[in-house]
């Protein structure tokens, strides 16, 4: 892994702009989210690259890609939100919300008031998760998974019952499958919690808001789903 970071290091060193651009995308994956990390410092240097692709590129794979977070990686994504090209604004603007930075919230409200539905604003709005982006959320139409999930994020009252639901379902989860652990969990770049059921195997994950949009919003169903699908996986795994 060491030699493979050094490898896309010197290629977002090289003059080629696609060949810095597409270090970017695999940097983004070898991040450790060591304080000292040098891939995460490669890709800092790369969102203020003299070519708008790359930064583009660069502060995607850092805001989006990248599962880490730190004063310098918000301060390079603040630094982007000027930034002359419209992309690597946007880009800035989904890395702060999905790292929950309040400063980011005017400015996706404004990227989604624009009409930007793109799957990864939505995605930010919904870690966001703040109720001043209700109204530029509501022109959207409330039945495309991504919108719903936004919306619910958002709305107070909509998240209040979705983790009571959530609660509920755990419950029921573990009267069900007492042989088996189930926890939830909130990721901190994602907008819904997920239910884990830790098996002989590997754990089988369920993302809670799809789980209960399966069940009709219904808790008790949607853990009955979660005991059938554990049941498909068959006896070697549970």
């Amino acid at each position: 892994m060491e030699a493979n970071v050094a490898a896309l290091i010197v290629q977002a060193g090289r003059q080629d702009a696609e060949d810095r651009a597409e270090a970017a995308f695999g940097l983004a994956t070898a991040v450790t989210g060591r304080e000292d990390d040098p891939a995460v410092s490669a890709l800092i240097r790369l969102t203020g690259d003299a070519e708008p692709d790359v930064r583009d590129q660069a502060t995607f794979a850092l805001g989006t890609l990248a599962a880490t977070d730190s004063p310098a990686v918000r301060d390079a994504l603040r630094a982007r939100l000027d930034d002359t090209d419209p992309d690597t604004r946007e880009e800035a603007v989904r890395g702060l919300a999905l790292r929950r930075d309040p400063r980011a919230v005017p400015l996706l409200g404004e990227l989604l008031a624009a009409g930007s539905a793109h799957p990864h604003t939505l995605q930010a709005a919904a870690v966001l998760a703040d109720a001043a982006l209700l109204p530029a959320l509501e022109q959207y139409e409330p039945g495309d998974p991504e919108v719903a999930e936004a919306l619910t994020a958002c709305d107070p009252a909509q998240r209040d019952q979705r983790d009571r639901a959530a609660a509920t379902l755990l419950e029921e989860t573990h009267r069900l499958l007492p042989g088996t652990d189930a926890a939830l969990s909130l990721h901190r770049m994602e907008a819904s919690p997920v239910l884990t059921l830790t098996t002989g195997n590997a754990p089988l994950t369920w993302n809670v808001d799809r789980l209960l949009a399966r069940a009709d919003g219904d808790p008790l169903r949607a853990a009955a789903l979660v005991a059938q699908d554990a049941e498909a996986v068959g006896p070697a795994r549970v």
